[in-house]
């Protein structure tokens, strides 16, 4: 039906992998344990000097609960202590980032010196990445010690583990400065981290063939995260101000940024407080970091949140009673923020009205010479004194949250009956999940988006819907 030129494009990439595995496994008389794994793992994205890595692993086990010194002690029916250190590899990097690649880019690189049109010209190509050969594999390192136990035949038992973990080397590609010119797009083994924390798990059962049966597990975790070292090329690319305050020390997912300090009440607020451009009555306050008198990117920004949490949690239920079961899964974290930018939508007008968004009703309460006693800066069509475009307290919110995960009850059909129907086995069952969130949405640090879970998009921040389900299991 028509006729023209047809481009036609395409792209692609080989990469292989290839590892060397061996294991050996030893127990004497069940008591004494050794594990050993060697793993050597070779990857065709680093160049020859470093394709492979070696990361080995070994295990102590001693199962304590064996030894005859052991067997008067009828209340604990199982204990192990446990010691492990192991390394384990990344190779999560681009198939090319060990070579400069080049793009042909007719406007980019066809053009006379001269300046003189002189008709079509052969295209160039133009630098896009430059490649690294001292790239090596991200290795990660971490000993471990743990120990189960089990109390009054089983009934009883938990896991608890404490670990160290260093990752040496790890693999990403900065930003770049301009000045640098094309193709500064470099793979950089780029930081060094630690990890330290614990894990603990406990299981309480009911007695064996009890008419009323359970099986309650809980657990917790912490975990405390730190940058120890950054090449002079990436110190900044983590946050920072460029002049010496950066992520070192500090966890990985810190948040940096200014310090909201309220809304400017008067005029008189306003000729008082620290030189800020377009200013006003109405509008958002910053805290004076450095006290010269200005507010400046450079000066007056600083760490105002993290997004690890200090604990993460969970409770899972199952109860019977005759042909009637429930299980119960609640989870949450504890002691995290988060950067809340669905307030672009509910705090601020000039937010995504362009592209026909709606607002919450957050706006209605926005600061008016009446309604002074808001938080909320007053309505504007465009983005006055920078609010919206700076990283601020502001938009620092806590994380914590309690989830009902799942709920589901169910009965089983009396055999007797099902048979009757040359059904072996009949349940039916009522699900839910994601019906109850408590978060905090009071004081200080109030979380008001949608859900602490879902931060970072604020054009998509929706809610985790609600999924409610019938069903029937029949075996015949």
């Amino acid at each position: 039906s028509a006729t023209g030129n047809v481009t036609v494009a395409g792209s692609g990439y080989e990469e292989t992998l290839l590892s060397y595995f061996s294991k050996i496994n030893y127990s004497l008389l069940d008591r004494y344990l050794l594990s050993f794994t060697a793993r050597y793992d070779g990857s065709s994205k680093f160049s020859k000097n470093n394709k492979f890595g070696f990361f080995p692993s070994a295990s102590l086990g001693w199962r304590i609960s064996k030894e005859d010194f052991m067997q008067s002690v009828q209340s604990i029916s199982d204990l192990k202590l446990r010691v492990s250190w192991g390394m384990n590899g990344n190779s999560n990097i681009s198939t090319n980032a060990t070579r400069d690649t080049y793009s042909a880019n007719y406007a980019s690189t066809a053009y006379h010196i001269d300046g003189a049109d002189q008709g079509t010209m052969p295209s160039g190509y133009y630098l896009t990445h430059r490649g690294n050969e001292n790239l090596r594999w991200e290795a990660s390192e971490q000993i471990d010690v743990g120990v189960d136990i089990g109390l009054f035949d089983q009934r009883l038992y938990g896991t608890f583990d404490v670990y160290h973990k260093i990752t040496d080397g790890m693999l990403y590609e900065p930003a770049y400065l301009g000045t640098i010119g094309e193709g500064g797009y470099t793979w950089l083994n780029a930081a060094n981290m630690t990890n330290n924390g614990f894990e603990l798990a406990v299981t309480f059962n009911s007695r064996p063939n009890a008419k009323f049966s359970y099986s309650i597990t809980g657990n917790v975790a912490a975990n405390k995260n730190t940058i120890d070292d950054l090449p002079k090329e990436v110190i900044y690319s983590y946050g920072g101000n460029g002049l010496g305050d950066n992520i070192l020390g500090r966890p990985l997912r810190s948040i940096y940024g200014f310090v909201f300090d309220g809304i400017y009440q008067n005029q008189q607020e306003v000729d008082e407080g620290p030189e800020q451009g377009n200013k006003g009555v109405g509008r958002m306050k910053f805290k004076d970091l450095d006290g010269d008198g200005r507010i400046t990117e450079e000066f007056d920004r600083t760490w105002i949140g993290i997004r690890e949490p200090d604990l993460t949690y969970g409770l899972n239920s199952y109860l019977k009673y005759k042909g009637f079961d429930l299980n119960i899964f609640l989870q949450g974290v504890m002691g995290n923020d988060v950067y809340n930018d669905y307030k672009l939508l509910s705090d601020f007008y000039n937010t995504g009205v362009i592209a026909g968004r709606n607002h919450t009703t957050r706006v209605l309460d926005a600061w008016t010479p009446s309604n002074t006693s808001s938080t909320i800066p007053a309505l504007s069509i465009t983005n006055i004194n920078e609010e919206t475009g700076r990283n601020s307290t502001y938009f620092v919110e806590s994380g914590s949250y309690l989830k009902l995960r799942n709920i589901e009850f169910g009965y089983t059909v009396p055999a007797n009956i099902s048979k009757k129907a040359y059904i072996q086995n009949l349940r039916v069952y009522v699900s839910a999940e994601n019906t109850l969130m408590i978060c905090k949405r009071w004081g200080d640090n109030a979380f008001t988006g949608v859900d602490p879970e879902i931060t970072g998009d604020y054009a998509n921040a929706y809610d985790r819907p609600a999924v409610f389900t019938f069903g029937i299991n029949a075996t015949f």
